[in-house]
């Protein structure tokens, strides 16, 4: 039972790792959902034991109680045996799963010994699985089966201390630092296992809660270390199949969690590991493709093609428990598109390329190759991959399961990095999940099948179109696989296994090879996103508030007893009384829902709430709010101190929260503290490397510190991140003084060519003048030689101060003179000429001419410097160097220049520059 096989075999519920020895009993019967005949067999010197019986009569015990009672429990468990009680665990856990997310209902069934006692829901036990405050939602079915996996996997490891108890309160890194957390090596496989079903039963708790829970995460991430999977791979034959399945499910899990926590920097990296482990090939393409029953000319459409590495298929399991296509039956779409040509760039086109929203972070959209990408993309037929090439997209070929997780997985890390409701993104997220739905019938896992279809739903209620589709499609999900999908349920037609179910988990003479729908269902489930039956309910009923269905989402939030959501619900329609009652119906129930007590303290605006909700159990919310209120303050009371103690005491609580690091380093720039919001928003770029604003306010506070070069590697990272091209000019503007006080001067051009491109509407107001003139004084710095071949800078900088300036900028005498500079230097002195006259035409033209002395004296040394033109190139051979000269009568224009000027300023006739003028005047005269 020990073999570090049987193992692998258990973790990735396989029974074919097995190698068949007669003492991997236990673990056969548990992978193929055998939970009775386990209990009544293998493990019931555990199950059957008298005096943990005579333990479970709970009844109403208090918190500390029950915590002792479960102790008690677990102890006899270990003390009988370590094995039997790690098994034991993993039963718990997958009996607690079955029950809360996948279904079918577990029979209350003798055969499970003590655990058909502990079936109470009460908030007394539910309170056992409450951390920093947060509890669990009150329809958790059957919790202590939970609690006791939870306990066992801690004492198995030795924990000095736990994390089941009522309202358990420490810091992440306490966490950590007090969970005995092995070194792990290729000896101590066991404990790697181990390691690797507590993580799994931390983010199954997790899933219970509202928020994201930093304790969860990072103890979650810390035991799922690299080593963890090392010690579980065969070294004997590391291209096995085995080796293979093991790798890619733990960067599927990693992912996940990733994702739970609001990472998805960290979940997009696991992906990428868990494709090149894998060998998915996929790519997004576009194609022609008729969408209606009634549509005789197929349009632009995408469609994502992808294909599994063949190892990986032969790891598939049986296809006879997985559900076939579900039809819409719509009477005007298809029930798939019929696609025509591959790779049709027409359809980018037509979707509008230059307008596309970048689904990928900015670190895999250029910088890197396609295989690191979130979604590749092959805009035409070359640029797919050979082995896609050949695909029908009408019919491709049956994908692995785990390459069906990845690509929801990617569709959830894409849906959370992308606006919201964006059609590009919609349909490029709809080509992704449609590819899970369009395999081969009866190729996909239930629950992938399940999920894919969920998100295919999400999808279509952003569509005007098919919104009202999408959410019957959800309410039937919900009826399919929410709270009472028990007696509601009627999507997937019911299978013999599934109405014979209890007959087949209780019987005795069932074989051992026999799987059981249950495992069929629970197979993945650590690999995609953990949704708890009654979140389906809720995510409808948040669905239907987007849509503007209130009085829907209330009836469901209502029927569910989750009194904080609706009361929020109400809240959003301006229902304030209302929020407030059912906030107090909920602490009324629970007086120690911190979520709860910071709600209200939201509606009341009563510091004092906010307080109780944070010594309750380090609620991290409850110290944001009062961070705000503080800072919100009418600004005579304004208290910036308490603000930033309070974000402080927030951001420990939960470190892995970006928005809260955010916060703290406004704060920290607002107040001066320029220490502590580098800090801060070093600590954003860590959580997302893709925050635009991150990185420019942290090079803002760099900057202030006198750390100029780290400054401006920040503002790199600024530019580069996010839509670059909608970048702040702002951002742009700090890069280019960075970038000058460096004496990068390429910078310096590439963020003066930026500014002038996304502030054209601005005019002269997209320009930094002096910096104009510094980057033309360094190109005509050296000689300008026609043969040789032009530097990179020389040509941009030649483009852009000759070319692209003017068209922006053809009324501001100092840039028409730094032009014609450059034509000068250019050896064009015909183009330089017309530079001058440009210079002289954009002074006088000023309408402040006649009454602001500095409009005039412009006016005059551009008309002396035009003058100085026509003597200096008048003579000069020009344009088509045939004879002909720039400008032939120069004299007389120079003339004709001063006369203008000195009539249309009469009114400085008392000013020196008349005089000066008048000088000129004379001097021309005589030439």
């Amino acid at each position: 039972m020990t073999t570090r096989k049987s193992q692998v075999a258990l973790l990735c519920l396989k029974k074919e790792f097995l190698s068949g020895a007669s003492e991997e009993r236990a673990i056969k019967l548990l992978i193929n959902g055998q939970y009775a005949k386990l209990a009544r067999s293998e493990l019931r010197q555990i199950f059957h034991e008298r005096s943990i019986l005579e333990l479970c009569d709970i009844g109403n015990l208090g918190d500390q109680q029950l915590k002792n009672v479960v102790d008690l429990i677990t102890d006899k468990m270990i003390g009988i045996s370590e094995d039997l009680s790690y098994v034991s665990a993993i039963l718990l856990l997958q009996a607690f799963v079955q029950t809360n997310f996948t279904g079918p209902r577990l029979p209350l069934v003798s055969e499970l010994g003590f655990l058909v006692k502990l079936t109470t829901s009460n908030p007394a036990v539910l309170s056992l699985l409450s951390l920093s405050g947060q509890r669990t939602n009150k329809l958790v079915e059957w919790p202590m089966l939970l609690i006791l996996s939870l306990r066992l996997f801690e004492k198995l490891q030795r924990c000095p201390i736990s994390l089941v108890g009522a309202n358990q309160s420490i810091e992440p890194e306490a966490a950590i630092s007090q969970s005995n957390i092995p070194e792990l090596t290729k000896e101590n496989y066991l404990q790697a296992a181990l390691c690797w079903w507590r993580a799994r039963a931390l983010q199954v708790q997790q899933s219970l809660f509202h928020d994201p829970n930093p304790v969860l995460f990072t103890l979650t991430c810390s035991l799922l270390c690299p080593s963890l999977v090392a010690a579980l791979m065969d070294d004997t034959n590391a291209s096995s199949a085995t080796n293979q399945y093991i790798l890619v499910l733990y960067h599927l899990e990693l992912a996940r969690a990733a994702l739970s926590a609001g990472s998805e920097t960290q979940a997009a990296e696991s992906l990428a590991k868990a494709k090149s482990a894998s060998g998915l090939q996929f790519v997004l393409t576009g194609c022609k493709a008729k969408r209606t029953k009634f549509q005789e000319k197929a349009f632009a459409a995408l469609a994502v093609l992808a294909r599994s590495q063949d190892t990986l298929l032969r790891c598939g399991s049986e296809n006879r428990h997985n559900p076939q296509e579900v039809a819409l039956n719509d009477d005007l779409f298809l029930e798939r598109l019929q696609y025509e040509n591959l790779g049709d760039d027409q359809a980018f086109n037509e979707f509008g390329d230059e307008k596309r929203v970048k689904v990928d972070f900015p670190i895999y959209e250029s910088t890197e190759d396609q295989e690191t990408k979130l979604l590749p993309i092959a805009v035409k037929e070359e640029d797919i991959p050979a082995p896609l090439r050949s695909l029908d997209p009408n019919s491709q070929p049956p994908l692995a399961d785990l390459d069906s997780v990845q690509l929801l997985l990617r569709l959830e890390t894409i849906r959370a990095n992308t606006p919201a409701n964006n059609a590009l993104v919609g349909e490029e997220l709809r080509a992704l999940v449609e590819r899970v739905l369009f395999s081969p019938p009866g190729s996909v896992n239930w629950l992938v099948f399940s999920n894919a279809l969920w998100q295919r739903s999400l999808l279509e209620t952003t569509r005007p179109k098919t919104v009202e589709r999408g959410v019957l499609q959800l309410y039937s999900l919900v009826e399919e696989l929410g709270v009472h999908a028990e007696q509601t349920a009627r999507l997937f037609p019911k299978t013999k296994e599934e109405e014979q179910f209890p007959e087949f988990f209780t019987a005795s003479d069932l074989q051992d090879d026999t799987t059981l729908i249950n495992a069929v269902r629970s197979q993945y489930i650590y690999a995609l996103s953990l949704s708890p039956k009654w979140s389906l309910d809720s995510r409808l009923a948040e669905k239907l508030i987007e849509l503007g269905s209130v009085k829907s989402a209330l009836e469901i939030y209502e029927r569910l007893q989750l009194w904080t959501d609706a009361a929020l619900c109400y809240g959003s329609i301006g229902n304030e009384s209302k929020a407030e009652e059912l906030v107090l119906r909920q602490l009324a129930e629970s007086p120690d829902d911190a979520r709860a007590l910071c709600v209200l303290g939201d509606v009341r605006q009563d510091p004092a709430l906010w307080e109780k909700a944070w010594q309750l159990g380090r609620y991290a919310n409850a110290k944001r709010s009062l961070a705000k209120y503080c800072y919100r303050l009418p600004d005579g009371s304004r208290d910036y101190a308490a603000a930033i103690g309070h974000q402080y005491d927030c951001v420990r609580a939960n470190p892995l929260n970006f928005d809260n690091w955010y916060f703290y380093g406004c704060l920290g720039l607002e107040t001066e503290n320029y220490e502590l919001a580098a800090e801060a928003f070093t600590r954003c770029v860590a959580l997302d490397d893709s925050s635009q604003y991150s990185w420019s306010n942290l090079a803002s506070a760099l900057l202030r510190l006198d750390k100029l070069k780290e400054a401006f590697t920040a503002l790199q990272r600024a530019v580069s991140s996010g839509d670059t091209e909608k970048a702040s000019w702002k951002i742009w503007e700090n890069y280019l003084i960075v970038a000058a006080k460096l004496g990068r001067w390429d910078d310096v051009l590439l963020a003066s060519r930026t500014l002038l491109d996304t502030r054209k509407h601005d005019g002269d107001g997209s320009l930094d003048i002096p910096i104009l003139e510094k980057l033309a004084g360094l190109l005509v710095s050296e000689p300008y030689d026609e043969e040789a071949r032009q530097t990179y800078f020389e040509r941009t900088c030649v483009k852009f101060l000759c070319q692209e300036v003017p068209a922006v900028v053809n009324y501001s005498a100092r840039v028409w003179r730094i032009v014609a500079k450059v034509d000068l230097w250019r050896k064009k002195p015909w183009l330089a000429l017309e530079d001058y006259e440009k210079a002289y035409r954009a002074a006088i033209s000023r309408p402040e001419l006649e009454v602001d002395e500095d409009a005039w004296r412009e006016a005059v040394t551009a008309c002396e410097d035009l003058v100085s033109a026509y003597e200096n190139f008048g003579e000069l051979p020009g344009k088509h160097n045939a004879g002909d000269v720039v400008c032939k009568d120069w004299r007389f224009k120079a003339r004709s220049t001063v006369r203008s000027l000195l009539s249309k300023g009469k009114v400085w006739e008392d000013t020196a520059e008349y005089a000066r003028l008048q000088e000129l005047r004379d001097e021309m005269k005589n030439k």
